[in-house]
């Protein structure tokens, strides 16, 4: 895994005028952080998908989003002998990760999972595609955090959690900051960054689901804030 200090800094330099109006506020991390790029990671795919594809269903051609999966993956151990499918679906967020329906009936230990990764940009006014490989990694890293969650409640507590992500927005927006707060301890607080910054300069993206994604996740700001303090742990 290369480091890419130089990369990094010269990134944060870039994005620092965002924050210019916040002195409180530093863009410069800590700590060296990888920045992955497809080239550098696709010869290892055969290895990823031996060390890590048992149980795991890719029903994708897309080879840079299969990729940037196990390269995230590889920051959760906890799933790596889980059951996991990714396939396309169209639905009205970039990327959504749930338990597969018959979760009730099923042991916890025997539980499987399902990431979407959204195919109709015309429901989002987002292409999956045009993030930069380093995004691709952080946003299914956020999608992995969610399945950490699932896998550590029961089936009881975890209908409950479903009830009150989908009618109470106080539940929704704790979930999805948990979920940004814990990619950013599994080390991919810089790919989470790429892919938020990348939301936020597109301007094709509806104003519906803008302010769903502002309302609920964490800010660039907040992001490098999280970035830092564990960094400095």
């Amino acid at each position: 895994m290369r480091i890419h200090s130089t990369i990094l800094a010269l990134y944060f330099l870039h994005i620092g005028i965002i924050f210019a109006q916040n002195s409180h506020l530093s863009p410069k991390i800590n700590c060296d952080t990888a920045y992955f790029h497809f080239e550098d990671y696709i010869d290892s795919m055969k290895i990823y998908e031996t060390q890590m594809g048992k149980n795991k269903n890719l029903s994708t051609n897309d080879e840079r989003l299969k990729l940037a999966f196990f390269i995230a993956l590889n920051r959760y151990p906890e799933l790596h002998r889980k059951r996991i499918t990714l396939k396309h679906k169209a639905i009205n967020s970039t990327m959504q990760a749930q338990p597969s329906p018959d979760f009730f009936f099923q042991r916890k230990s025997k539980r499987a999972y399902r990431i979407f990764v959204n195919n109709n940009p015309d429901l989002t006014g987002i292409n999956y595609e045009e993030l930069s490989f380093n995004g691709l990694v952080g946003w299914i890293g956020h999608e992995f955090a969610h399945l950490i969650d699932y896998n550590a409640m029961s089936n009881r507590e975890l209908v409950g959690f479903i009830v009150g992500y989908v009618f109470d927005q106080r539940t929704m927006r704790k979930t999805e900051r948990n979920a940004d707060k814990e990619t950013i301890k599994r080390g991919l607080g810089i790919q989470l960054l790429d892919g938020v910054a990348f939301f936020e300069k597109n301007n094709k993206v509806s104003k519906k689901y803008r302010k769903r994604k502002q309302k609920n996740y964490l800010s660039e700001a907040e992001i490098i804030v999280d970035i830092q303090r564990n960094c400095n742990h």
